[in-house]
């Protein structure tokens, strides 16, 4: 008998489709990052007009490519992230604290300290990993784009309604075409990080949308580049 033959692609088959978009998303972001790591291989030469081009194209390609990459996955309006979120109580203090402690490799290498302020507790309904993504994503971002020796500020503030979350850092800032576009995914923006760390542009996109899925929101504001910015996270205290 001949071999069965294989069925054709049908782009109307929502499984076979999100199957193939996502073979295809996890192949070219490994192939983007070996491309970038590869790049930044290039801090090692001698500075010189040629290796400042080669690394802006590099990184311009990287960031391009992957933006590229989620509109496709947009367009075809493929499942990402997640949808719902388990809820129990979760200590907002003492979470906070445990991030900091996380990062603490990254504050001490760059001599930073973060100072938190607010109500000694503060309780809410969620789940407690995807808030720790959250709360970490924030404070990496504080400290990544903060020079060294730069204090971040975290202002927590409840009432019986929601709980609030302000991470303050004095870095290079945002300018107004960078706000618009920082929870897009792998935007170009004009910000880079202050001691040579990776930017993949994509991790604030993801906040937001653990934010969200708790049905509360994020924000960030700046007064322009070299003044620092906030992102504020609020949510809703769910029983």
């Amino acid at each position: 008998m001949p071999p069965e033959a294989i069925p054709p692609f049908n782009p109307l088959d929502l499984v076979q489709r999100n199957e193939r978009l996502h073979h295809f998303s996890h192949a070219l972001k490994n192939r983007l990052g070996g491309l970038w790591q590869a790049a930044a291989m290039l801090h090692d030469l001698p500075e010189g007009p040629e290796r400042r081009q080669l690394l802006e194209l590099a990184e311009r390609n990287f960031f391009n490519g992957a933006a590229e990459l989620e509109q496709l996955m947009d367009d075809f309006a493929v499942p990402r992230g997640i949808s719902k979120v388990q809820c129990a109580p979760v200590d907002v203090v003492g979470l906070l604290r445990e991030c900091i402690s996380d990062i603490n490799y990254r504050l001490e290498r760059k001599q930073q300290q973060v100072i938190l302020e607010g109500p000694a507790t503060a309780t809410l309904g969620g789940d407690r990993q995807v808030l720790r993504q959250l709360f970490e994503a924030l404070l990496s971002n504080a400290s990544k784009f903060s020079p060294k020796g730069s204090p971040v500020h975290v202002a927590l503030s409840a009432d019986e309604h929601a709980v609030s979350v302000a991470v303050t850092d004095r870095g290079v800032g945002l300018s107004p075409e960078d706000l618009e576009k920082v929870f897009v995914r792998y935007a170009m923006l004009g910000s880079h990080a202050t001691d040579g760390e990776s930017q993949a542009r994509s991790t604030l996109a993801r906040a937001k949308q653990w934010a969200e899925a708790h049905g509360g929101s994020l924000h960030a504001a700046s007064a322009g580049g070299g003044k620092g910015s906030t992102f504020t996270v609020h949510l809703p205290v769910r029983r």
